[in-house]
């Protein structure tokens, strides 16, 4: 971790600070880094930063968006990762909280990130459910069906094709729309 100066003003000088500020704050421990609201407030930043840094490696890349049914589900899948995520950094938690001589009883930071994370999920999910967005998929994908099987049709026909021969051109294109679908 980079080096992060003090933002505060030496009172006697006027001069800023140039002491290290406690990690995931803005200042050092004399100029109010000890205190326990701003320590609280550091290591909740650094347990995010350190989760975000964590979740950019298994993010893929943002593209626009098409179709936005399958991008409220894309989204709904991402956010149950983050769920797995955080539910990952628990494991090496030995309780909820810890006990500050100054403060009191604390809770983990860590413990705060899973408990929006679970937040933030089930109200994703409920909308997802409540959209019925795999109804609403599933709708698009056999009007898509309908359409190829319609063009595949209008081909055979354009073509001269009945009988066994137009039986047999259907199974043709049913079996390369398979090869297709499947990255083949």
């Amino acid at each position: 971790m980079a080096f992060t100066p003090c933002t505060a003003t030496a009172k006697s000088t006027g001069q800023p600070c140039q002491r290290p500020a406690v990690p995931g704050a803005t200042v050092c421990r004399y100029h109010g880094g000890a205190a326990s609201q701003v320590r609280k407030k550091a290591t909740l930043r650094l347990v995010e930063r350190n989760a975000r840094e964590l979740f950019g490696k298994v993010a893929p890349e943002p593209q626009p968006v098409e179709n936005p049914l399958a991008a409220y589900a894309d989204f709904a899948g991402r956010v149950m990762a983050w769920l797995d995520l955080m539910d990952t950094q628990l494991d090496d938690l030995r309780s909820v909280g810890y006990e500050s001589e100054r403060v009191g009883e604390q809770i983990h930071a860590a413990i705060q990130l899973y408990e929006r994370a679970m937040d933030r999920a089930n109200t994703v999910l409920a909308s997802y459910a409540r959209l019925n967005i795999d109804e609403r998929l599933s709708g698009i994908t056999e009007r898509q069906a309908e359409q190829v099987v319609r063009a595949l049709d209008a081909v055979i026909a354009f073509l001269g094709a009945s009988g066994p021969k137009a039986i047999e051109a259907r199974k043709v294109g049913a079996a390369h729309l398979r090869l297709v679908a499947s990255g083949g």
